[in-house]
């Protein structure tokens, strides 16, 4: 009818081991997982028309007897396994029998009851049915697959062969791990056989299979059988007796059995064949090295087993008394046991195991990496996750304790032995869960351990699962917990994104105006410490602001941790802005009441001038080249101007009587004075007020004394540099009226500048009278 394994919300992924191998019954092995979520699973898948083709171990059938193939088995085993449900019998997640995938239960999580067609249901559940019989076979369909969806599990042998080759163990430890599967057998016998009333019949190491924490799981459920029931007393069913020879190997197989006195089993006790097989198994399981023991029985099991291997059916005990032999009776299997149990146990003695989880451990090491990974921390999440999924979960205060008393395990355990990529996948929504619970002790848990997160987990995990839920601490109203949150999130900042960087500077400024002196200090050193990961403007916004505040602040400490922000971040800083901004807000610093800050503000200081200092000498030298530059840029204009000629005719550009000599020289003069390239009148007239005023007191020249324009060069006592190479007009206090033809050279001022007639300003005289006041303020700011 096809194949349907797609109805399964599972994915069958490779094959591990072969249908062929030895103990196979005609499942194969694959590794698998659950389309939902990636849970690992296994999967055992039988093609049925080999199964109906495969002879069993074939020890006394013949080639002639197609009845004694794996296909009856393995359906009777089919069925079977998904309706026996105990912690120590292997889970079944689904089944499906491609042939009828419609009447297939395949839902996740849950034991299916799906049938594998109208001749096999018959014949499961009819125990006359004949197996032997050619119409039997001819009614069971023999097309499309056996799946079984299971725990994660291997063979018992190759997890012997595991345990032989992991050196991280010692022999203690594997032999602790080996006797608490022994004691898982020995518990799922006694369901099977006090509960279920049903004899297992198949009890070898085919039959067993080990999960990743190293529990023992029973299976191999071919030849499961009541006794003395299903014939009147009689016997075990026709199939056990039918094919109990061909699937169970010969050495595990009781006397009784080999000799076919089925009525001695009928009338005894239900456990007799599985308790011999048990007592041939134990030495089996030991004799491999990777048991711990150097391939040997533990003495104290030695009497034990050869009372369960007993000849005789009256003398074999039941094997639930095994457990309390010392060799099974360990503190390892007293801590597995109280796991198994924890559904049953108080919240006091819950909390008791919690705490000592850790020295179990750590520092005794009974328990093995592989029970922490595989059994303690899904129990641990598993806790939590029941714990705070509902709101009123941590109301009463026990379980707020026992909450608390997992975490420290928690975090350990998860760091020791999961991987960064496991610790995410685990980790994440269970940190999500406990950052949303309103409770200060568990927030105050998880901040303490926020550089665990920053190592193990992926920026945007922390952006989103940390930083987000986190922030609610900042407006928190404990005081501790506000400090808290902000030492923490100091270890995030290079992990967040710009918008969550923005949302921080946010909460910063606000905590700058918190009521707790050491919340403020606190976050400034914050601040400072975050300065080189924020962006040019946010940090241009934030850190002068910040310390400004911090050094106006009335707490001593906040006031030197703002100074020595502003030391460490001045780098962040324009050299304007140290000189406008920082050095004015750090001075009134120096004159504080408190000595320490005195000093600290000092040495800043000094620290930022030595900076400005640099920065001057810096711009002394751009200056200077900058002045040789444009000088020889304009020295080589003058030179190149032909249509000056050698003079220029004053009244050209001026309407006076003067002239321009020597008009290179004049531009460069010109170029150095302090008032050069200023053309407006009102600083030709100061120019020409300071230049009468020098005239009249420091020169005994004779005013009257005239030169012509053309070769008059003005000069002072002491500097024989030419100034100008524009001269006033003659300018005297007996006639205000210069001569035109006669022009007076005046001594030299401080600046020249083109007179105000030049720039068509005042009266013929150039000046006018009622502006004498002003050019007194001018001598007297001169002098």
């Amino acid at each position: 009818m096809g194949n349907s394994a797609s109805a399964l919300p599972y994915t069958i992924g490779e094959e591990t081991h072969p249908s062929g191998r030895t103990g196979s019954y005609g499942f194969a092995i694959h590794n698998g997982s659950r389309k939902s979520d990636g849970l690992p699973v296994t999967v055992f898948k039988g093609t049925k028309s080999n199964l109906a083709q495969t002879p069993l171990l074939n020890k006394g059938s013949t080639a002639s007897d197609p009845s004694l193939t794996q296909i009856f088995p393995a359906l009777h085993h089919f069925h079977k396994i998904k309706t026996l449900i105990h912690p120590h019998l292997l889970k079944v997640y689904a089944t499906l029998d491609t042939d009828n995938p419609n009447v297939n239960d395949g839902k996740d999580g849950t034991n299916s009851s799906s049938t594998t067609g109208a001749a096999g249901a018959a014949y499961i559940s009819n125990d006359s049915f004949n197996p032997a019989s050619l119409s039997a076979l001819q009614q069971t369909p023999t097309t499309g697959d056996l799946i079984i969806v299971t725990e994660p599990v291997i063979p018992l042998p190759e997890y012997l062969d595991a345990l032989q080759a992991d050196t991280t163990v010692s022999n203690t430890q594997r032999a602790d791990a080996v006797a608490w599967g022994i004691c898982n057998l020995i518990q799922g016998l006694t369901f099977l056989h006090n509960h279920a009333k049903v004899a297992h019949g198949n009890l070898c190491p085919h039959a067993i299979f080990v999960t990743p924490s190293g529990d023992f799981k029973l299976s191999g459920l071919h030849l499961l059988t009541p006794i003395g029931i299903a014939d009147g007393a009689t016997g075990p069913t026709p199939h056990f007796r039918h094919f109990e020879r061909d699937i169970t190997p010969n050495m595990y197989r009781s006397p009784e059995r080999i000799e076919c006195r089925w009525d001695a089993i009928s009338t005894s006790p239900i456990h007799i064949m599985d308790a011999y097989s048990m007592g041939i198994l134990l030495p089996e399981i030991y004799s491999h090295i990777g048991a711990g023991t150097n391939g040997k029985l533990p003495t104290k099991l030695e009497k034990a087993c050869r009372r369960l291997a007993s000849q005789a059916i009256s003398g074999r005990p039941r094997v639930a008394p095994l457990a309390k032999c010392p060799v099974l009776d360990t503190e390892f299997n007293k801590a597995q046991r109280f796991m198994d149990s924890m559904a049953t146990q108080d919240v006091e003695s819950k909390i008791i195991f919690w705490k000592t989880l850790p020295d179990l451990l750590q520092t005794k090491k009974v328990l093995t990496s592989r029970v922490a990974k595989y059994k303690i921390l899904p129990m641990l999440q598993s806790t939590i996750t029941n714990l705070t999924s509902l709101d009123a979960g941590l109301a009463q205060d026990v379980n707020k304790r026992e909450c608390l008393a997992i975490l420290p395990t928690l975090f350990t355990a998860s760091t020791a032995y999961l991987t960064p990529m496991e610790f995410q996948t685990q980790l994440s929504p269970l940190i999500e869960l406990l950052f949303r619970v309103n409770d200060r002790a568990v927030r105050g848990a998880l901040l303490s351990r926020i550089g665990l997160f920053v190592k193990l987990l992926d920026a945007a995990t922390l952006n989103r699962v940390v930083f987000e839920p986190m922030c609610s601490g900042f407006s928190d109203s404990s005081a501790p917990l506000r400090e808290l949150t902000l030492k923490s999130a100091i270890v995030l900042v290079d992990h967040l994104t710009p918008a969550n960087l923005e949302k921080l500077t946010r909460y910063l400024i606000r905590l700058q105006s918190d009521a707790e002196d050491s919340i403020r200090t606190n976050t400034v050193i914050f601040i400072g410490k975050v300065a080189p990961t924020l962006s040019d403007m946010a940090r241009s916004k934030l850190i002068l602001p910040a310390f400004t505040r911090a050094m106006n602040d009335g707490f001593v400490p906040c006031r030197l941790a703002g100074l020595k922000a502003i030391c460490a971040c001045r780098d962040y800083f324009e050299e304007q802005d140290l000189a406008t901004d920082v050095l004015p807000a750090i001075s009134p610093s120096l004159v504080d009441m408190n000595e320490e800050v005195r000093i600290a503000a000092m040495r800043a200081i000094e620290e930022l001038l030595e900076i400005l200092r640099a920065v001057g000498v810096k711009m002394s030298e751009e200056e200077q080249k900058r002045a040789m530059l444009e000088g020889n840029n304009l020295s080589g204009t003058s030179a190149g101007g032909s249509g000056l000629g050698s003079s220029i005719s004053a009244g050209s550009l001026m309407g006076r009587g003067s002239s321009i000599t020597n008009s290179g020289n004049a531009m460069i003069s010109s170029t150095n004075s302090a008032s050069a390239g200023y053309l407006s009148g009102l600083g030709s007239w100061a120019s020409s007020k300071i230049t009468s005023s020098t005239a009249s007191t420091s020169t005994n020249t004779n005013t009257n004394n005239t030169t012509t324009a053309s070769s008059s060069y003005v000069t002072n006592g002491t500097n024989q540099s030419m100034t100008s190479s524009l001269s006033s007009s003659a300018y005297t206090s007996a006639n205000p009226t210069p001569s035109v033809s006669a022009p007076v050279t005046k001594s030299a001022p401080k600046f020249t500048s083109l007179g105000l007639r030049d720039a068509g300003v005042g009266g013929g005289n150039g000046w006018a009278n009622d502006d004498d006041d002003f050019g007194d303020d001018l001598d007297n700011m001169h002098n």
